[in-house]
């Protein structure tokens, strides 16, 4: 009877249990009263120190009971650690774009605070430079407008770091005098601070003097390069005993030869002047000419040529110059009738002038008045103006006129009728080009 009544309660423990298994309500089932069974034992799937689990049957007639088997809620943790991972996996991709994102922010920020601090702090060339390279400092030129110049041509890295540069020299004289000074590309900022502002011999101004120029003009040129002033100049134009020169020489009007000088900074005015005076020398040395006196009459039938002929007609116009200088001829008489030298005495550089201005006697200049060549050349002839000078062409002609100033048409004769025809054929293209006969 005991056993019966073991095996009864055995039966309704089951019941209850697996009908709680069943409704999904495993947890909080009562312990049993005895000992001999108990729910681990009955559901768990894991080895036993003392005894293997023991699954009896349920009874046939409790088949509402049967409990599934364990295996079947394996899916159930399955899909919820796979959604786990899922999500993990989302959080750490989240966190790298977070991450990613900050440290482009980071980067761009350092680079752009780099880029504002090189602004206004930028980095000076380490020296000693690159290529050799000329800067020119124009007349007027101030400090700033020549460290922009230098930025400009990559001498310095920085027209900030020259105006530091030139601020901190110990040089005496910070002043930058016009000229041209042998630099380097990509120099440092002190270096080239130092060529600018130190007036060492082996640096130069430049002087550029054109063919045909008068000698204010040429004198406002040398000016302008040299930082020496003009009235300095002027004064020593008029003394041209100075310069070698002989007694008819009235002042240095066409004696500073055209060309390209290059000076030392500290070359002196009368040095300079000395120098294209010189030039001029050897100009006549070459046309076979020594005597200065003799030299002197060259340069003003070059300086005529030079204002009135193409250079093609140097020659030709030369030795119309010379029939015309023969106080023997009786289509001129001696005078030279140049409209050059009218113009010159008049100080124009117009072509045209008044038939009252062409009988003016007081105008030296005005060979329609006077006989003979004009006191002064009038203006800097070229060296090949020079030869044609010294060695004029043997010819009969006593006329010329170019007929057309652009082309260089220039026509020759004898005679003074058709000198006259030839000359109305000029006044007939000026009328028709009249913005350039001015």
């Amino acid at each position: 009877m005991r056993e019966e009544a073991r095996r009864e309660r055995q039966r309704k423990t089951h019941r209850e249990l697996y009908a709680r298994f069943a409704a999904g309500e495993p947890q909080g089932l009562a312990t049993p009263a005895t000992p001999e069974l108990t729910g681990g034992q009955l559901f768990s799937g894991a080895d036993s120190a003392e005894s293997e689990p023991h699954h009896e049957p349920l009874p046939a007639e409790y088949p509402e009971a049967q409990p599934e088997p364990l295996h079947a809620a394996a899916p159930a943790a399955g899909a919820v650690k796979a959604r786990k991972k899922r999500s993990k996996r989302r959080r750490n991709l989240v966190m790298l774009a977070t991450f990613l994102i900050f440290a482009l922010v980071l980067a761009g920020s350092f680079y752009f605070i780099r880029s504002l601090v090189k602004q206004f702090n930028p980095d000076d060339y380490p020296g000693p430079g690159g290529q050799a390279v000329e800067f020119t400092v124009e007349d007027g030129w101030g400090p700033a407008l020549i460290s922009r110049k230098l930025e400009e041509l990559d001498v310095v890295a920085s027209d900030k770091l020259f105006m530091d540069a030139l601020a901190d020299s110990d040089a005496e004289n910070l002043v930058i005098h016009p000229g041209t000074y042998p630099l380097k590309l990509q120099m440092p900022a002190a270096e080239a601070t130092e060529v600018l502002v130190d007036n060492r011999p082996d640096k130069v101004f430049y002087i550029g003097l054109q063919a045909n120029m008068r000698l204010p003009a040429s004198l406002a040129e040398i000016a302008k390069g040299s930082g020496i002033t003009e009235k300095k100049l002027g004064e020593l134009a008029n003394q041209p005993e100075k310069f070698g020169l002989p007694e008819s020489v009235k002042n240095l009007e066409g004696w500073l030869h055209p060309g390209e000088y290059r000076f030392a900074l500290d070359t002196s005015a009368e040095k300079v002047l000395s120098n294209m005076v010189d030039s001029t020398k050897d100009a006549l040395a070459e046309a076979g000419i020594t005597d200065l006196d003799e030299g002197y009459k060259a340069l003003k039938i070059a300086s005529i040529l030079q204002a009135e002929a193409t250079p093609k007609d140097y020659e030709i116009v030369s030795g119309a110059i010379q029939n015309r200088l023969d106080p023997a001829n009786v289509e001129t008489h001696g005078l030279l009738q140049t409209d050059s030298t009218v113009i010159y005495g008049l100080n124009r550089y117009s072509l045209q002038f008044t038939k009252e201005e062409k009988r003016d006697a007081s105008n030296v200049y005005n060979t329609y008045v006077h006989r003979g060549l004009p006191p002064t050349p009038i203006g800097s002839p070229a060296t090949s103006a020079i030869k044609a000078a010294a060695n004029p062409q043997d010819n009969g002609f006593y006329y010329w006129v170019t007929v057309n100033t652009q082309s260089g048409e220039t026509k020759f004769t004898s005679n003074y009728d058709e000198h006259l025809r030839n000359q109305n054929e000029f006044r007939a293209w000026c009328d028709a080009n009249s913005e350039i006969c001015k």
